[in-house]
């Protein structure tokens, strides 16, 4: 089953602004419900995320522990590197992090800084982590901050860092 979160492709447009997953989780709970209804076992699904979803896919997981396995492709870790990615990205300076971050909760009603997928891993579930070692859209620091903290917390976790590979390019370039 595949879908699309609120605000992207067929969905319905809920706000003008993105709710970094932090909302948008609950639309994963309610497909994981759907496949339990007709007949699937909570065994069965797993769930596959790419990128902002892959980073929704780990907040949904987190609040349903039936949800026994994630594979997250080119995920956020956490929401200060995020941020400071993005704006040196616009080439603004560090110090219209704070500017940035309240004009987003203020627009959405949703505090960013709750956007650290990293500390949502639990000890109950496994994931996967794929990411393209020449992605510029979400850096390798985020894949490298997954690894470090899966590590020492002792989280069931694998990488795969998919060399001359781009954002969410790992599935394209290497299918099988």
């Amino acid at each position: 089953l595949t879908i699309d979160l609120r605000n992207y492709g067929q969905s319905d447009r809920v706000s003008k602004y993105e709710d970094l997953g932090l909302r948008s989780y609950n639309d994963i709970l309610g497909a994981f419900d759907f496949l339990k209804n007709i007949g699937f076992k909570s065994n069965q699904i797993g769930l596959h995320g790419i990128s902002l979803g892959a980073s929704t896919s780990i907040f949904a997981a987190s609040q349903e522990p039936e949800i026994l396995a994630v594979w997250s492709d080119s995920p956020i870790a956490e929401f200060e590197m995020a941020l400071k990615d993005e704006i040196a990205r616009y080439g603004l300076s560090i110090e219209f992090g704070p500017a940035v971050s309240l004009a987003g909760k203020i627009l959405t009603g949703i505090d960013p800084t709750l956007l650290s997928p990293a500390m949502k891993l639990t000890k109950t579930q496994s994931y996967f982590f794929t990411h393209g070692d020449s992605d510029k859209r979400v850096l390798t620091r985020h894949f490298e901050y997954f690894k470090k903290y899966s590590l020492k917390n002792n989280i069931k976790a694998q990488f795969w860092l998919v060399k001359d590979a781009d954002h969410v390019d790992a599935m394209l370039k290497y299918p099988d």
